[in-house]
């Protein structure tokens, strides 16, 4: 195997193991922009709160 295709392929093996599948936890709210390409609503509130929210989440999650 060469060593850029044994990169890639266990690159893609851990890829699957980066995010538990069901914790939502680890899924992130989309960005307005995010949410305008996806055709979905902007989350309520205003960015620099949604911010705040989402940082003190992630500091309870990995306490």
């Amino acid at each position: 195997m060469k060593p850029l295709n044994l990169v890639i392929f266990g690159t893609v093996l851990l890829t699957g193991c980066a995010i538990p599948e069901n914790d939502p936890s680890f899924r992130a709210e989309k960005s307005p922009a995010a949410a305008a390409l996806a055709g979905e609503e902007p989350a309520p509130g205003d960015l620099h709160d949604r911010v705040r929210e989402a940082n003190e989440k992630n500091t309870k999650r990995l306490q």
